[in-house]
């Protein structure tokens, strides 16, 4: 029976520490496993239960002290609101071998014991440590077998013909995991690559395919009916001529594309037409136009609500005066015809105008970073933060000093006779075993300040960066390729997102998210500023010609 902690019959006050990391282990209700689990054993041993901590959906590998609730565990442990953290297993507490051993140190400075309800740990005994850290890495050990597992079977799966995922347009899975032509699909496919091969050009197929009310690939999982997609565009045509598995061989990136598996598949097409139609895209980019094309700054940045696709550059003329029109539109291009729609159409949205929005935003910005900059300065150089770890690594490599004086103690009792060979060997491991975690705690400090010291530089480089950027802007706005590509790179690295979509009266209208405050900001829960910008149709932006 667990001691009294030197409290006479007072009972020993205990933390409850709960976690569970994933939607299935809460929909199991693991947590109140946990919990009632805990709350049994405390009744059984007479213990009082001080608080209870409870990190739902939280990943063990996230360390105990930037847990919500394991943060809030450790300032009371310092208060002295208790004299044990009592787990449901060790894992709760972390699942790799650095996570424990930092929460079970930070735990022994405040003067806590951890004790485990389903395992023999007790850390306030020598022998219990030395379990503690055998079964830490143990605990270390399952997760990367269990990770190393997972992933052989995957690609096992893989190389043996299973898909996993998304499952391309034109293909089902059967039971047996293998790929099956869907006729329908295929006919589709098919379609598209003979009329490609025939001259036809990406625009014309996705028009054709709208046109016709074809419902597009969307996503397909398996056992599940495809979700079709609001509508073709010219990418999507251009994904499936690229795609390999048409002809026969579909390719699997693995590990992120270091690794690649090749498998045959039910061919839809014959290799010889897939060649032709790639060569037939390479000829008419050859020959594609001779107008100069126009830049667009704001291209793929701009979502549209409705439908949920990326807005492109689209350019349009009047077929009387051969002026050009200049537009942001989405890529589904929704006809007004289709029934899921009826009565919509997704926005157009008038290139100069919203370019010259984001872009006198983004210039105010650079001429006057201000408050940003202040900030940057404030995350990025360390601060506190690295007045924390200095402090903890030093405390860290006295402990350790003094780790080895008590090594040599033991050996000098030892060596005199005031202990016996038993009770020398399980001191000299514990304390073996606490040099190592000692030693775990140093590196993973260590390497926590040597990216406090990266961040100091970024935030220094950051501040170099716009400093010059304002001297220089100027140059920036200059009409160059140049130019217009570093204007580009600097509107995707300020604006967060754009979304666009019509008003009640059908009007279109813009919402930009910068990751700046702006002049004049109204903050937002995430710390960016959402500007609101109403947009007339593009009818009436339309110059006006004046009567003789």
């Amino acid at each position: 029976m667990p001691s009294t902690n030197g409290h006479g019959s007072k009972p020993e006050r205990v933390a409850l520490l709960m976690r569970v990391s994933s939607e299935e282990q809460r929909e199991k209700e693991t947590i109140e496993i946990q919990d009632e689990f805990l709350k049994q054993y405390c009744d059984l041993y007479e213990l009082e239960v001080a608080d209870i901590y409870k990190d739902d959906g939280v990943s063990g590998t996230i360390p105990l002290h930037e847990r919500p609730e394991g943060r809030r565990l450790l300032e009371d442990a310092k208060d002295g609101k208790f004299d044990v953290v009592l787990v449901y297993r060790l894992d709760r507490l972390g699942r790799s071998l650095l996570v424990i051993v930092d929460a079970h140190d930070r735990l022994q400075q405040a003067g806590v014991a951890l004790r485990s309800g389903t395992e023999p740990i007790d850390t306030s005994t020598p022998s219990g440590r030395l379990i503690f850290q055998m079964l830490a890495s143990f605990a270390e050990f399952e997760r990367g077998t269990i990770r190393e597992r997972t992933q052989a079977g995957l690609h096992r799966a893989l190389k043996s013909g299973k898909q996993a995922g998304l499952i391309p347009y034109g293909y089902d899975i059967t039971p047996d995991g293998s790929f099956e032509i869907v006729p329908e699909e295929a006919e589709i496919i098919t379609q598209i690559f003979e009329n490609i091969a025939a001259g036809a050009t990406l625009y014309a197929e996705a028009k054709r395919l709208n046109d016709e009310g074809v419902p597009s690939p969307g996503k397909h999982y398996r056992g599940k009916p495809r979700k079709h997609g609001a509508g073709w565009g010219h990418t999507t045509i251009r994904d499936i001529v690229q795609r390999r598995a048409y002809a026969g061989t579909h390719v699997v990136k693995l590990n992120g594309g270091a690794e690649t598996i090749e498998r045959p598949v039910p061919a839809i097409v014959d290799p010889a037409l897939r060649e032709k139609v790639l060569e037939r895209l390479q000829e008419n980019k050859r020959y594609a136009g001779g107008r100069r094309k126009r830049n667009y700054l704001l291209s793929g940045l701009i979502e549209c609500t409705h439908c949920g696709w990326t807005c492109v550059g689209n350019a349009s003329s009047n077929p009387k005066t051969g002026k050009r029109y200049y537009q942001y539109r989405c890529g589904t291009r929704l006809r007004v015809h289709d029934p899921r729609y009826q009565g919509y159409s997704c926005p157009h949205i008038n290139a100069e105008w919203a370019e010259g929005l984001v872009w006198q935003d983004i210039r105010r910005f650079v001429e006057n970073p201000g408050e940003v900059l202040n900030q940057v300065r404030e995350q990025l150089e360390g601060g506190e933060r690295a007045e924390t770890l200095e402090q903890r690594l030093e405390s860290l490599e006295k402990r350790l000093a003094g780790k080895q004086a008590e090594r040599d103690r033991a050996m000098r009792l030892y060596t005199r006779g005031l202990a016996s060979e038993e009770e020398t060997e399980v001191l000299l491991a514990d304390l073996k075993n606490q040099a190592d975690n000692l030693r775990l705690l140093i590196s993973a400090t260590k390497a926590d300040l040597s990216t406090v010291e990266e961040d100091r530089l970024v935030a220094r480089n950051t501040e170099a960066w716009l400093l010059t950027l304002r001297k220089n802007l100027a140059e920036v706005e200059q009409d160059t390729d140049e130019a217009f590509r570093k204007r580009r790179e600097l509107v995707k690295l300020l604006v967060g997102k754009i979304t666009a979509d019509r008003d009640e009266a059908g009007h279109t209208r813009m919402h930009i998210t910068y990751r700046f405050s702006p002049p004049e900001p109204s903050s937002s829960a995430d710390g960016l500023v959402g500007v609101r910008y109403p947009f007339r149709s593009r009818q009436t932006l339309r110059p006006t010609r004046k009567k003789k």
